[in-house]
């Protein structure tokens, strides 16, 4: 199990204040993890890869969609297609609010 030594060091570097049940749960959780990951590391290669089995992801070629588009051919027909602009700009509204 890992130490309450190591679990303030961690919050130190990690510029983090902890409470005593914050440091205990903390101990807990990192031993449960790291035993769990040990367990992953002594798994060879070949435990590894009949667990994943078929489950990987499937990758479709990438592919431009075309189709009679006039934006995709033209800078000017994309510029004149936006609702408002300046100049070569989009003109979108705020979004960002400033909290006091």
């Amino acid at each position: 199990m890992i130490s309450k030594e190591e679990i303030e060091k961690l919050a130190e570097l990690s510029r983090l204040k902890l409470g005593e049940e914050e440091i205990a749960a903390l101990q807990k959780d990192i031993s449960s993890i790291l035993d769990y990951v040990g367990q992953i590391s002594a798994l060879e290669g070949g435990e590894i890869k009949k667990e994943v089995g078929l489950n990987h992801n499937v990758m479709r070629e990438d592919i431009p969609y075309v189709k009679e588009n006039p934006l995709l051919e033209s800078r000017d027909a994309v510029l004149e297609a936006l609702p408002k602009r300046e100049g070569d700009y989009a003109v979108v509204r705020k979004i960002l609010h400033k909290n006091d």
